[in-house]
């Protein structure tokens, strides 16, 4: 695999701008990090770009990370003020602002400015200014065609975006978790979206009213991830035997905790209690992410003592363990490819490419390569295209605890034959 070096932290690529005949109109990709700015990139230009490195960008990367991707804009993720609601008067209808003459000077709520009209001096009073304030990006995601995006907030907010038409313009608000936001998932329809947060809640928003649909209550602690089950469908993208291409059921929703609960939830009963699969014996209570298998029939969970959780859906049992080499590191992130042979789990040390397949056989070699690049920090995202031709990791700690080097790199993967 070829890479290229990006940063920051989480992001999400929307590459289906394709004209009729299949080549590329300009694919694009966002991504948000902790210093509170969401970037875009052009994701083809950066592929085929050469813009090189500089010196002290090159440090700390493997040989092969030498280009540089091409950055076309970015905004900030701000914390939007909360304008409250009018006051109701008893006819129903809002108050009127009192004119600058009928308020208090000596209002401490306001500020007095002296005004200078026509050779006089008059006394007018205006409201103290709120100052913007950034928050880091904790989850991002957006529309398949960019035409909006969704971003978490530290206060709990959730800024509704347009990053193409009227870039970096915030449209909408949404309010009611009381922590961090986590976690977010649009809905397979892209009409509403999934919001995890610290507060340890997951709500269902619909998207054009704007209201809170559904609460799904069950976790116990910080909610880490969110994923819709896939729906197996044949392809020939790459020439992979038996791939599936990336299409959600939305009928079921799986939800993680940093506890290590996992809930998967039926959506089309409200009134039902979430499936919930239990860590095994001896494993410690953590998981920040989980995937399912390309065909939505196994489960894949990472956990903290360097070990992959393989779930059956169907039965909810336990099937086995797959364990990380010695000192490896926590499992932060683990995504399947869509060939439904591969399994990428990235810990500390490195990014594995695991043969899932070949895991019961008596072979003494390891059924995993090395995914060269990131080194020493916690992996936030991983992203593969439906045609399975580019793969893009960031690190990044998402405000939990643990290293991050605050890089995104792009992967051109290159099938074995």
């Amino acid at each position: 695999m070829d890479s290229e070096h990006e940063s920051e932290d989480d992001f999400n690529q929307n590459d289906d701008n394709r004209s009729d005949d299949g080549s590329e109109r300009g694919g694009e990709m966002d991504d948000g990090s902790e210093d509170g700015y969401i970037r875009k990139y052009d994701f083809f230009a950066s592929m085929n770009g050469k813009t090189l490195l500089t010196q002290g960008q090159r440090h700390g990367q493997v040989d092969s990370v030498t280009k540089a991707g091409i950055l076309t804009s970015y905004w900030e993720n701000e914390e939007q003020p909360n304008k409250s609601l009018p006051v109701l008067g008893e006819d129903g209808l809002p108050i009127a602002t009192p004119a600058p003459s009928e308020l208090n000077p000596n209002d401490m709520d306001i500020d007095v400015n002296l005004v200078k009209r026509e050779g006089s001096l008059e006394r007018a009073l205006t409201p103290p200014s709120e100052e913007s304030k950034m928050s880091a990006v904790y989850s991002l995601d957006c529309h398949s065609e960019a035409i909006f995006a969704v971003s978490g907030l530290e206060s709990g907010a959730v800024n509704l975006w347009t990053p193409r038409h009227e870039e970096g313009t915030c449209h909408h608000v949404f309010r009611q978790h009381t922590g961090p936001v986590s976690a977010i998932k649009l809905t397979p329809d892209e009409q509403g979206f999934i919001s995890g947060s610290w507060d340890q809640s997951v709500l269902q928003w619909d998207l054009n009213t704007g209201a809170v649909v559904r609460n799904y209550t069950g976790h116990g602690s910080q909610i880490s991830s969110l994923s819709f089950q896939p729906i197996e469908a044949p392809t020939m993208a790459m020439d992979f035997s038996n791939s599936t291409t990336n299409v959600s059921n939305d009928a079921v929703l799986m939800s993680t905790s940093v506890d290590g609960m996992i809930c998967l939830w039926d959506r089309r009963d409200p009134t039902q209690l979430p499936r919930k699969l239990q860590p095994p014996e001896k494993v410690p209570p953590w998981c920040l992410s989980a995937c399912w298998s390309a065909d939505g029939k196994r489960i894949y969970c990472g956990r903290r003592n360097g070990t992959v959780d393989e779930w059956d859906f169907a039965e909810g049992r336990f099937i086995q363990s797959i364990k990380m080499p010695a000192n490896s590191g926590p499992v932060s992130f683990v995504k399947s490819l869509p060939n439904n042979k591969h399994l990428i789990c990235a810990s500390q040390d490195n990014i594995r490419l695991w043969n899932v397949t070949e895991l019961d056989s008596r072979s003494s070699l390891r059924p995993f390569q090395i995914i060269a690049g990131h080194h020493g920090g916690l992996i936030s995202s991983i992203h593969i295209d439906p045609t399975c031709k580019y793969l893009i990791t960031t690190s990044g700690n998402r405000e939990w605890e643990g290293p991050s080097t605050n890089g995104c790199l792009f992967y051109d993967i290159q099938p074995m034959i």
